[in-house]
């Protein structure tokens, strides 16, 4: 049978008591708790991770211009050291067509004019110059024989020509010599 209580409320025996009923409230007030915090410790670990990774992408476009600027750099450099490879072995060049041309004028005579030389890659030269007499132009040839920077020293032509000076002809001899230039060691 079922009880009923039908005392007015005064009177009425007042419930006693009731831990389970209790704890299942403080649980229940535990668990919200438990969620929210789990929630906003979740949240804000979130926005945490977020935050690091927008830092991380920035770092990452800052790094990645300096790798740009690295590879260009690089092709700058490799350029450079193209371009400084072609000048040293221009001033080589110049050195040693500075040598050349020092050893030809060591060699010439002051009556013999040189009005074209040229040498080639494999060290033979020609040229075409003037002077006064067959004479001069067998003194050079001796001259050029006996200096060890040229060898094999041969006479191209001879031509005779007359120009004018001072109101009256003079007699020129236009000659073409060939040989090869031995260049001396430069320590």
């Amino acid at each position: 049978m079922a009880n009923i209580n039908l005392l007015q409320v005064e009177y009425r025996d007042k419930e006693k008591f009731n831990l389970r009923r209790t704890l299942i409230i403080l649980f229940t007030i535990i668990l919200a708790f438990g969620s929210v915090y789990l929630y906003f410790s979740l949240e804000f670990q979130i926005d945490y991770k977020e935050n690091e990774i927008k830092i991380m992408k920035t770092e990452l476009a800052t790094i990645e211009k300096m790798i740009k600027e690295v590879k260009n750099l690089e092709k700058d450099k490799k350029m450079i050291e193209g371009r400084i490879t072609a000048i040293q072995e221009l001033i080589i060049n110049q050195s040693h067509l500075s040598r050349i041309l020092g050893e030809f004028s060591a060699a010439i005579l002051d009556e013999v004019w040189i009005d074209n030389l040229s040498l080639s890659a494999n060290q033979t030269f020609d040229f075409a110059a003037n002077t006064l007499n067959n004479y001069l132009i067998a003194k050079y040839m001796v001259t050029l024989k006996n200096d060890e920077t040229f060898d094999n020293i041969e006479l191209g032509y001879v031509r005779k020509s007359k120009i004018k000076e001072e109101d009256r002809d003079v007699e020129i001899v236009n000659f073409e010599l060939s040989g090869i230039f031995i260049p001396k060691k430069v320590e």
